[in-house]
């Protein structure tokens, strides 16, 4: 199989926009074919996107990446940093349609990043095994590591044009712009927030305030979870999130709207923000206050 997907890579660098289109589907034959002997074979990868700036064709190197997919999903785990190495650095490339690719076939690493910090157990609630924890603190690691190192190429390439712009949507194509969509997709959902451990007195005081929002909920039988109100405050723009929130368990009754703004109020308060790099405004009120003490 080996030569197989050398011929296939081949093909990938250098062949027509019909020739690697079918070129990708033979790949995806093989993995279906006999997924134990592609696995075997899946680290030859490595030794191929060492090659990639040998590329003549931008369309080729688009087409290179999209070929990718499996092999990502396969390495992720094992070989996470010469993948992520691969990904920095192509998503520097002056060529759009190349950034884009590399950006969806990444997905695999926070994928492959998810799945380890948050290992599927059964039962639910079971405790995780030694190797898990392991698996677990390292993943992290890499994710911190990750997270970083794109920081620093937002770093490079922001020229300080974009300063007026909200959205990333409103950018023009960019490398700058590549690498902020890269950021979003790796911020987003619960998984950025885990790697904050915050104090332990903010920690004990989110899960009272976690317990008596699922008790409103249960109350109001709404089909809104705990996880969506987290992640409403999590990705806050400004008061129109806190608003929407309200009017979850806004039913009409003065009595009650005044407890639930208590309980909303100090989710807003202790609940990790993205703004604040997953930090809470109790975090910035205590470090602000340590500042003043040590000064």
């Amino acid at each position: 199989m080996r030569k197989e997907l050398e011929n296939i890579f081949y093909i990938l660098k250098t062949g027509t926009q019909s020739e690697t289109k079918e070129a990708k589907r033979k790949i995806e034959k093989l993995w279906h074919n006999d997924r134990k002997r592609f696995e075997r074979n899946a680290p030859i990868v490595l030794e191929q996107i060492k090659d990639f700036n040998s590329i003549q064709d931008p369309k080729n190197k688009a087409a290179f990446i999209s070929g990718l997919s499996i092999f990502f999903l396969i390495l992720s785990d094992k070989y996470f940093t010469e993948l992520r190495s691969f990904v920095l650095k192509t998503i520097c490339h002056q060529d759009g349609h190349v950034r884009e690719s590399i950006r969806k076939t990444a997905d695999w690493l926070y994928i492959s990043l998810s799945s380890r910090i948050n290992p599927f157990v059964y039962p639910k609630g079971k405790k995780l095994t030694q190797k898990q924890i392991i698996e677990q603190q390292k993943a992290k690691e890499e994710f911190t590591g990750y997270l970083k190192d794109l920081e620093l190429l937002m770093e490079k390439y922001d020229n300080a044009s974009y300063d007026s712009m909200v959205y990333i949507d409103e950018m023009k194509p960019s490398i700058f712009k590549s690498t902020q969509m890269l950021w979003s997709d790796l911020t987003r959902g619960s998984l950025y927030m885990q790697l904050h451990i915050p104090p332990k007195e903010v920690t004990v005081r989110r899960k009272e305030i976690e317990l008596r929002l699922m008790s409103l909920l249960k109350v109001s039988k709404s089909d809104i979870e705990l996880e969506d109100i987290q992640e409403i405050i999590y990705n806050e723009e400004g008061m129109d999130d806190l608003n929407q929130i309200i009017r979850i368990f806004d039913n009409g009754s003065v009595a009650e709207i005044e407890n639930v703004l208590n309980i909303i109020n100090d989710a807003w308060n202790y609940f990790p923000h993205k703004v604040l790099d997953g930090r809470c405004p109790t975090e910035i009120l205590i470090q602000n206050e340590k500042t003043k003490l040590s000064n």
